[in-house]
């Protein structure tokens, strides 16, 4: 018996063509959306380090650790987020993440 019946190799294509595209555009989209909303919070956290650093003239970033802040989305937001995208057709998915 090999390996790749264990793994299930030789069944990965028919997944993939399984998949709505409709879906594939909202989970895209909402990853994307995920990953601008934490390079945002990340980018506002090295501000405010930076504004430490210079109202104090010290450096101390390595000394504090600071609360993780994170932006969440209300369900009923995610849930409109979610409809939105649904409305997108998949050929504009990619110019829609260039405009985020």
């Amino acid at each position: 018996m090999s390996l790749a019946s264990w793994f299930r190799w030789n069944d990965s294509p028919n997944r993939i063509s399984q998949r709505n595209p409709t879906e594939m555009v909202v989970e895209t989209l909402m990853m994307e959306l995920s990953w601008q909303t934490k390079q945002a919070e990340k980018q506002q956290r090295e501000r405010e380090n930076e504004y430490r650093k210079i109202k104090t003239g010290v450096d101390y970033g390595w000394l504090v650790s600071y609360p993780k802040q994170s932006y969440d989305i209300s369900p009923a937001q995610r849930l409109q987020l979610e409809d939105m995208c649904t409305k997108i057709h998949p050929s504009y998915c990619g110019p829609v993440i260039l405009r985020y």
